[in-house]
């Protein structure tokens, strides 16, 4: 919001410019108008807050009420209230249209749009909650989770066919922008509300590619979460409700097009406000010619992070790295890695409120004749913190990064440190040694069925790991399986989290070559791993070939391809560690 704040209309001159949806909500509101103008008072509580709305909830005679401000400083928005045009009034003018067609919507009450002050009431939905918590929540439950899921999934298909019929498309159609309502009785029909009208827009006649770019986005936003078999199922009810023609392979082949090239432009943009200043990142300019990138908050939890929960404030992290130098000195750390191409140290990290043991790795030049490229790219921290939030981004299990600095004199590089939050998690190989040896030698007894039955998901999950890693078009030169750590506990799915991504880097084209190199040196890593066979190295290539509707896989000559790239691999290594061993026995002049 700007700096100066716009004058607030009161009284009769106020209440009319206000748009009620009906009489009752005339009688309801009009005495209220100026508290509406006015919602920082304490009778409002603050539901949502960001640079363009913010949304309050409270109580007009007796009945919840929620209240979204307007309030963008963009040169589309201010052109469009001045001629007459705003978000409040679009919701309400949907709202009102949606459910004249069946279809519901929150119950708006009222918009208002005048000397700078643009708001939506709309009457509280309760009980209810949002279809992404409401999902994930259900998932948790098991098997009748999944019954009320099925239930949510048809439900949701006939809510956007009916809008889709009534000629609009929600342009920011996402489970967060759709409540819920239901209990824990499977017989009981779930109930779905739309939600946040103010981007819709409508046409007499919606084309099948309106209509399939308006599905992607929701496919975008649940495919990690749902089967191919519970989309399918939401497409065969969508295409009864909206009374589309085509065939049911027709749409999904051109719902799924659509919703990988949505996922990229989403991808894309998200990367590029990794190294800005927003809601979620900040830049900080420090003593000593360091610049640093820290982390003020996250969206993604994974790897069990409890950094994610946080939220930080930039005077926090200048006051927790005022001196850089500090992080990797002095007794309070343990040092980890020790050698020419890095020093790495585990330590306590106190920011703000909030103590966190983090990895504080700095980067050391190997080679003089590289400060010359590195004058003209940033430094191996700052690429890393990217890459590591661009991975979480695609749901890739990864170690948070919490802060990148580097320190240059002009365009030269002098310094880089990366602050990483650590994973209390096993290596793969020795979560292998100690869950999947004869005995195991885990805190639990497992009996063999259930040895194997981790096997087989340890190793699937490696597949499906690398599989997503290459679909995002990233390779790692150094993937083994040292640098894969393994979350599980026992009852729950295992998650491979990958660590060192200093060999991560991102490709515009990644080829087969490219891509077997990945699985050649995991393979190899695995043959040094004694309680990996051969039939469960195969697992981990299965795991990497087969996707969901692509039927039987052919996965010979990816083996003896595999096979023959991994032996050459390990003679290579073979001839490379006598040479050096030779030169060590080697006696000097």
């Amino acid at each position: 919001m700007g700096s100066e704040q716009p004058a607030r209309p009161t009284g009769s001159r106020a209440n009319g410019k206000v748009a009620f949806a009906d009489e009752s909500a005339r009688v309801l509101l009009s005495g209220s108008v100026d508290q509406l103008c006015r919602p920082d008072e304490p009778t409002w509580r603050q539901v949502k807050h960001n640079t363009s709305r913010t949304v309050y909830c409270g109580h007009v005679g007796g009945q919840e009420i929620y209240l979204k401000h307007f309030h963008s400083r963009s040169i589309v928005h201010r052109g469009l209230r001045h001629l007459g045009s705003s978000d409040a009034m679009r919701e309400l003018r949907f709202a009102k249209y949606l459910s004249s067609r069946g279809v519901p919507t929150a119950p708006a009450l009222a918009a208002f749009c005048a000397d700078g002050v643009e708001w939506l009431a709309t009457q509280g939905v309760a009980p209810a909650q949002r279809v992404d918590a409401w999902h994930e929540q259900q998932l948790r439950r098991g098997r009748q989770g999944r019954r009320l899921i099925c239930q949510a999934t048809i439900a949701l298909a006939r809510l956007i066919g009916h809008m889709h019929a009534a000629g609009v498309v929600h342009r920011d159609l996402h489970c967060g922008n759709i409540l819920v309502r239901a209990g824990d009785d499977p017989e009981r029909p779930v109930e779905l509300v739309l939600m946040d009208l103010h981007r819709a827009y409508r046409r007499g006649d919606l084309s099948r590619r309106a209509m399939s770019a308006n599905l992607a986005q929701l496919y975008h936003d649940r495919h990690h979460l749902t089967t191919r078999t519970e989309r399918l199922r939401f497409l065969t009810h969508y295409l009864r409700a909206s009374g589309a023609s085509g065939t049911l392979h027709g749409w999904h082949v051109l719902v799924e097009r659509f919703a990988q090239m949505h996922t990229r432009r989403q991808h894309s943009q998200r990367d590029r406000r990794v190294l800005k200043h927003n809601r979620y990142f900040a830049k900080l300019s420090m003593p000593g010619g360091w610049r640093a990138y820290v982390v003020l908050g996250s969206k993604r939890r994974m790897a069990g992070s409890r950094a994610a929960e946080h939220s930080f404030r930039a005077a926090d992290w200048l006051e927790a790295l005022g001196r850089p130098e500090s992080l990797l000195e002095g007794g309070e750390g343990e040092v980890v890695k020790d050698s020419r191409s890095s020093l790495v140290v585990r330590r306590r990290l106190k920011v703000g409120p909030h103590s966190l043991d983090v990895y504080v790795k700095r980067r050391r030049r190997k080679h003089t004749w590289k400060v010359v490229p590195d004058c003209f790219r940033p430094a191996r921290a700052i690429r890393a913190f990217a890459l590591g939030h661009a991975l979480l981004t695609r749901r890739i299990a990864t170690a948070l990064p919490l802060a990148a600095l580097e320190r240059r004199s002009g365009p030269v590089l002098l310094d880089s440190i990366l602050i990483t939050e650590a994973v209390e998690a096993p290596q793969l190989n020795e979560f292998m040694e100690r869950w999947l040896g004869v005995p195991p030698k885990g805190d639990t007894r497992l009996s063999a069925a259930e040895q194997h039955q981790l096997a087989r998901d340890v190793l699937w999950q490696l597949g499906r790991l690398v599989q997503r890693l290459h679909d995002s078009r990233f390779a790692h030169r150094d993937l083994k399986a040292t640098n894969m750590l393994v979350r599980w506990q026992v009852g729950a799915s295992p998650e491979i989290v990958l660590v060192d991504l200093d060999g991560l880097t991102r490709r515009r084209v990644l080829t087969a070559r490219r891509r077997f190199q990945g699985l050649m040196r995991l393979n190899v890593s695995l043959l040094k791993c004694p309680v990996v066979n051969r039939a469960g190295r195969l697992r981990m290539l299965m795991g990497y070939l087969r996707r969901p509707g692509g039927g039987a896989v052919h996965f010979k000559p990816y083996w003896r391809t595999l096979e023959d790239w991994s032996a050459r691999k390990l003679r290579q290594q073979i001839r490379s560690r006598r040479r050096r061993q030779k030169a060590v026995r080697r006696p000097g002049p």
